[in-house]
């Protein structure tokens, strides 16, 4: 049994696959906000990495482990307005915390109190091809994946830059349109016009 055989006897899990990762984010193009596109401190008195773990500790971001999020903004008096715009249900209650942008979700976190505050998932993007992952699981970089749930989606120029601004050995040879997905053990980028693996970085358990 061929590769393209053996990974097209699973279409249920495929098509399952396209429509979790089809709910990114429009965020990248519709929710970079003039708060959001700047370069800001995300915390006060704790390291960039250390945030993050703390955050990623909390269950419903155990996936997002060793993905670097496009931005990260602290709620403030001064941009509470231009954010109520853009994130329904955001009042005074919020200011302190921080909104921390993925491709697919935002999260809103208070690290005073270590508690996830608001869980919003973004609109989604046009569908993706429907023989993507046939395609994309018979490159060998994809082996062990079969039965693993990605996250992640395509890439635009914005969340492109935030992200060779953080890991740009990873994401140097990517381009706008190509598709990152996060697995248990490894970061994909996928070229699929190409049909060709960008990069392939496996994840510290």
């Amino acid at each position: 049994m061929t590769n393209s055989q053996k990974y097209a006897a699973v279409p249920e899990k495929i098509i399952y696959l396209i429509l979790i990762v089809s709910i990114i984010s429009l965020a990248v193009s519709s929710f970079t906000l003039y708060e959001l596109k700047k370069t800001t401190k995300p915390v006060q008195g704790i390291a960039i990495d250390q945030f993050l773990a703390k955050l990623t500790d909390h269950t419903e971001l155990a996936d997002y482990k060793g993905i670097p999020p496009s931005n990260i903004v602290r709620v403030e008096n001064t941009n509470l307005a231009n954010l109520q715009a853009q994130i329904n249900g955001l009042d005074t209650s919020f200011i302190g915390s921080y909104i921390v942008q993925y491709t697919d979700r935002l999260f809103i976190y208070n690290l005073e109190s270590d508690k996830i505050m608001a869980n919003i998932p973004l609109e989604t993007q046009p569908p993706m091809p429907n023989d993507l992952f046939t395609k994309l699981l018979q490159h060998p970089e994809l082996k062990g994946t079969e039965q693993s749930t990605p996250r992640g989606g395509l890439l635009d120029e914005e969340s492109l830059q935030a992200l060779k601004q953080q890991l740009p050995d990873v994401y140097k040879d990517a381009q706008a349109g190509d598709y990152l997905f996060r697995y248990p053990d490894r970061l994909v980028i996928y070229n699929y016009q190409q049909d060709k693996i960008i990069n392939a970085v496996s994840l510290q358990q």
